[in-house]
């Protein structure tokens, strides 16, 4: 199984105090490359390019207030997550704040938060892996953000596998990710768009169009199938909802 991570974070950079969205798109590998020709088939019939890397899906891009307005946009949008369902993209994520202060000793700030971040988010990817495809591996892509950004991920995503007890116990999980350019890797653009369109709508946004794509994203919402629990793990987890939307959801 490949499983495609992006983050979206507001504001940006990142700052203390922000949110952040981490989600992961999983895909089985042998539909993989007729799932890319058939992204890069729509991008050339919406937006006229010769070569898959001259267009970007992107959440910012596409689901900004203005291309909200833009119905070209989103009939793109709608024949995207339509393509997702049809290959039966599975998806998770995990939102939360930025840290103020390191949750773990000998670790940074930021390397405490990716640290929590694979917690919640691998262990997911592991129920899933141990209840849908038992026999085989989850290879984790992430979006490369330069060497030195890389090597720090990498190194707390084998610190999770290897020191962490809940890390220790995946066993579905291939033990280094690969990072990849996002400009060819259709998986981490679809990851990208799922994090802003959830960031956004955890933080508050109330467009309509917002919430329809909202709505179809957790559809595609990886679920637990266990009857002998009280509560079946589900793909999304957000953490330390924005307070506004702590609020409205304590009054639904």
């Amino acid at each position: 199984m490949l499983v495609f991570i992006d983050e979206s974070e507001w504001p940006k950079p990142s700052a203390l105090g922000g949110y952040t969205v981490w989600a992961a798109v999983a895909l089985q590998p042998q539909l993989s490359k007729t799932f890319s020709r058939e992204i890069f088939n729509l991008e050339r019939k919406f937006w006229r390019i010769s070569e898959p890397h001259e267009f970007e899906i992107k959440g910012r891009k596409l689901l900004n207030r203005r291309a909200l307005t833009s119905p070209k946009k989103m009939e793109f949008i709608e024949e995207v997550l339509s393509l997702c369902k049809r290959y039966q993209l599975l998806a998770f994520a995990v939102g939360m704040h930025q840290l103020g202060e390191p949750m773990l000793t000998c670790f940074g700030t930021e390397e405490s938060r990716i640290f929590r971040v694979y917690h919640y988010l691998l262990e997911r990817v592991e129920a899933m892996m141990q209840e849908n495809y038992p026999d085989d591996m989850a290879t984790v892509l992430l979006d490369s953000g330069g060497i030195k950004t890389d090597k720090r991920r990498a190194i707390a995503f084998g610190n999770f596998l290897y020191g962490h007890e809940a890390g220790k116990r995946m066993q579905r999980i291939v033990e280094t990710p690969f990072f990849v350019d996002s400009t060819l890797t259709p998986g981490i653009q679809i990851a990208d768009l799922f994090a802003y369109a959830l960031a956004q709508q955890n933080l508050g946004r109330k467009e309509a169009k917002l919430r329809e794509i909202y709505d179809r994203i957790r559809e595609l919402e990886w679920r637990s199938n266990r009857v002998d629990v009280e509560y079946p793990m589900r793909g999304f987890k957000f953490i330390e909802l924005p307070e506004r939307l702590a609020k409205e959801e304590e009054n639904q």
